[in-house]
Order: C-alpha cells, then structure tokens, then sequence
C-alpha cells in the first residue's frame, strides 16, 4: 500500500494532509525536478518532429511550450460539469422564457442564453456579448428586481462564499442568510430556483475559501420555498442523498444540487 492510498483511507489522516495542502500550496513551489523533465521532453519532441519528412520549418520565436497536457485522462473540473449540466437541463425543460443567474459561471450562462432569454447579475459584470443575454451589475444581498418578479433564478457555488471577503466583499457572518434571503424575495411564487454548495456531515467554514453545510440545515433556510429535488456531486459522480446519508460522516463531503420551488403565499402573482 502506497502513503497516498493509505492517507485516502484514514479521514483523518487525509483531513490533515488537505489543510496542509491547502494553506501551504501557494506559497510552496511545483517539483522543479518534473517542470525540467517536462521541457526535456518538449525539446526531445521537437527534433523528434523535425526528423520526420516533409514537417514544416520552426522558427525559434514560434516555439510555444504546452508542457503540461500529456496526461492519460482529460482534465475536467467534475464539480462544475455535473452542477452546469443539472441546472441547464431543469432549466431546459420548464422552457423558462426569461432566466436570472447569480454568480455562475460565464460558461454556463452563455450556454442557457441559446435557448431562452437570460440575466445575468454579477458584482463584476461578464464582458461578453451575446444575443440573448444581458449582463447587469449587482449583488446577490441587494437584487435589482421587485419582489416577487422572477419565474426562473440559479446561483451555482455562489452563497457560500458570501461574507467571507474572499472576493472584496465585505465581511458578514450572516452573509449566506442573507444573500437566500434575498434570492427568495425577488423570486416569484411557484417560480423555480436552482442553488449549490458543499455539503457535508455538519456546517463548517473553511475561512477564506468557503462555508460547507449539513443538508437538512441548509434546506430549512428556505422556509418560503419547497424543496423539489436534492442530489449530491461527489468522487466524481451525482448521487442521490440517502447513500450520502449512508456513508460515514466523515466521509460527507460533496456539492449539494437544490431545486426549491417557491411556496404561493398571501395571495402573490403565480408564475406561468
């Protein structure tokens, strides 16, 4: 048994080594040894490419090292594949006819602006132009909308950074509170809203990177909303919560997919 496979067995031992990595990984430099391997290897490639017959002539200044591809699987953030496919796909099929996104990935947003009408709201607006999409300033603590006025809102990995100062904003405790609280006032009733973050055995803040939440304390912040569907990102796969609720608590750790649909009350406007 390798040390890494025996880390990935012990919780313990590997909540340690994921502080040590995360708190001292930008300050300790990459193995220069396997960065030097790697440019040997690029330069062994070009001559051997140059032997072959007929390969075109290189010239020096239009050498462009991509030293790091050689890899036998293709690099892929499963977090953000699986969380941007599930939305797109709910979102997709209630054929909402105008969208908000709060915070989500410029990716993600630009792919729904294909297939119906979207905003996106951001404290640092997309530089981007598309039809179909409009990109607002704003923040997810102070929306520029009316109450109630939004059939069809998404926030991926956004709330629980909120109030963390990992971005600029400024420090607030309460800050992912107050952000669904917001999410839900300008969200219309019987509108859908389609929310992720980690999740794990108890809430945890992981200062400045991130909060982690249980999954039943999170879905009782949302008292105006009934809960639709909840499945969990984890070991690169979507899995539903009762086998997340049966691992070992200290093995819950995942991204949570939420879809809440907000509850009609004191006679407010339906969504159609």
């Amino acid at each position: 048994m390798t040390i890494k496979e025996y880390i990935k067995r012990n919780p313990k031992l590997l909540k340690l080594a994921s502080f040590g990595f995360h708190m001292f990984s930008q300050i300790i430099p990459r193995n220069p040894f396997s960065i030097l391997y790697r440019y040997f290897d690029y330069f062994m490639d070009l001559i051997r490419y140059k032997s072959f017959k007929g390969s075109e002539k290189i010239k020096l200044l239009n050498l462009y090292p991509c030293i790091n591809d050689k890899i036998s699987e293709t690099p892929i953030d499963f977090d953000y594949f699986y969380q941007d496919t599930w939305a797109a796909g709910k979102i997709f099929a209630v054929h909402s006819k105008y969208h908000v996104d709060v915070g989500s990935t410029a990716l993600f947003v630009g792919i729904l602006s294909k297939f119906t009408k979207v905003c996106s709201v951001d404290i640092r607006p997309l530089p981007v132009q598309l039809e179909n999409l409009e990109c607002k300033k704003g923040s997810i603590l102070d929306m520029p909308f009316k109450d109630g006025e939004l059939e069809s809102i998404s926030s991926l990995c956004v709330l629980e950074h909120i109030g963390l100062g990992r971005y600029g904003d400024p420090f607030d405790p309460k800050g992912t509170d107050k952000a669904i609280k917001e999410l839900t006032r300008v969200l219309a009733a019987n509108g859908n809203l389609y929310v992720s973050v980690p999740v794990e055995n108890k809430d945890t803040i992981y200062f400045n990177a991130h909060r982690a939440f249980n999954v039943n304390n999170f879905i009782s912040k949302f008292p105006d909303c009934n809960l639709v569907e909840v499945k969990i990102i984890r070991n690169k796969n979507i899995i539903l919560l009762q086998d997340f609720n049966n691992l070992n608590p200290l093995e819950m750790a995942g991204i949570g997919l939420f879809h809440f649909k907000k509850k009609q009350l004191n006679n407010r406007p339906v969504a159609n």
